[in-house]
């Protein structure tokens, strides 16, 4: 997929900007909160999903009191691989408190229907802590790899999401009112039944790409230290104990049906005060562990190494998609690149060179001018045409 060009009107800090693309490298520098990031989440918005994960009501710009806010509006010109040539319109609006998206005049009940459908990847910061940072971070990871290869993921973490919910709100109901105890307990076992299925379903849909990622992590990690260090990747299923390349048998069903029903029994699922109320086994306690030359890297990594993992994941996320869709994913990144060493930021860029790239940077010098194809100097929110003397500029 190559992006053409993007509008964007009333858009966090951005009034007004019409950019039109390169097919290579694209970089948007300047100080801090200027607005380079902001046209990173238009472009990642009009994708499918805004990366930073914000309510739909904080994209629009800030008003004083009394002055109504007027609509955001973004509209996306993409090429897809299967069709080049051929140029489609995604239209993304924002009108009292409520996002719409039309594809070539289509409308779409739901934006997030689009994601998944163009292939991207995005790099921020955060992103730095895949190793280190919550287990609740990794997971996010492999679901969004899952989503982007198959929507049927969307509606296992769904589904998964609602029991855990619907679990907590009947445990609270039996302590509340203990003479309803019989009839909640009924429910209580027909959303552990929910439960338990959704996530066999979860944790099927995350290792079905965790071998692929695990495989193509440790190659990328090989050619990044050129053999000095070797990178172990372990999925921590929280039912079905530790996976690396043997996948449990998501065929017999009724088998795993039975692990997970005792594993839950074991742990005393119910019965604790509603304020305290955990379902404390299941998919959503699952994590993914790291190591170099065997040591645990969460705990005993260097800098170096830990920065060195997360980048080689996201890399190993783009590879995914090229070997699975046959299909050059855009890359989005967020600040990141400066973060890095030379040598570090030298490979990123280099396997990157097959798709079209977005970053951001403070600093126009980190580039060299072979990376640099298209650039603005944004300021205020508004982004200026300018290599500052240095570079050629399509």
């Amino acid at each position: 997929m190559i992006i053409k060009s993007i509008q964007v009107e009333n858009f966090r800090n951005i009034k007004q900007a019409e950019l039109e693309f390169c097919e290579g490298v694209n970089i948007f520098y300047g100080d801090n909160a200027q607005g380079k990031t902001n046209m990173l989440e238009a472009i990642s918005l009009c994708l499918g999903k805004g990366f930073r994960r914000a309510k739909t009501a904080s994209l629009v710009p800030f008003h004083d009191e009394g002055d109504n806010a007027a609509d955001t509006t973004l509209t996306l010109a993409f090429e897809s691989d299967a069709a080049p040539g051929k140029e489609n319109i995604i239209n993304y609006k924002i009108s009292g408190g409520r996002a719409s998206v039309e594809v070539n005049g289509i409308s779409l009940k739901n934006a997030a229907d689009l994601y998944g459908e163009l292939k991207h990847v995005v790099f921020a910061p955060e992103h730095l802590q895949l190793v280190q940072g919550p287990a609740e971070m990794r997971r996010y990871y492999i679901d969004n790899i899952a989503l982007m290869q198959h929507k049927a993921h969307k509606r296992a973490v769904a589904d998964y999401t609602a029991a855990l919910k619907q679990l907590a709100a009947l445990n609270n109901e039996i302590m509340m009112s203990p003479d309803t105890v019989r009839n909640t307990r009924d429910m209580i076992g027909i959303w552990s039944d929910i439960l338990i299925r959704q996530g066999i379903n979860l944790t099927s849909g995350r290792l079905k790409y965790f071998e692929l990622l695990r495989s193509t992590a440790i190659k990328l990690y090989d050619e990044l230290t050129v053999g000095k260090e070797e990178l172990g990747v372990m999925y921590r299923s929280n039912v079905f104990g530790d996976i690396e390349a043997e996948l449990p048998d998501f065929a017999d069903k009724d088998g795993l049906y039975r692990q997970y029903v005792e594993m839950l029994n074991k742990h005393q699922v119910y019965g604790l005060r509603a304020s305290e109320f955990r379902v404390r086994v299941g998919a959503h306690k699952d994590d993914i562990a790291f190591s170099i030359n065997g040591i645990n890297s969460r705990e005993f990594g260097s800098q170096g190494q830990i920065k060195s993992i997360s980048l080689i994941l996201k890399l190993a996320e783009a590879e995914i998609i090229r070997m699975h869709n046959r299909e050059m994913p855009v890359i989005l990144l967020d600040e990141v690149l400066g973060e890095l060493d030379t040598k570090r930021r030298d490979y990123v860029i280099n396997r990157l060179n097959r798709s079209q790239v977005f970053l951001t940077s403070c600093d126009f010098g980190d580039f060299d001018s072979s990376e640099v194809l298209r650039a603005w100097l944004v300021k205020g929110g508004k982004f200026h045409t300018s290599g500052g003397g240095r570079f050629s500029l399509l």
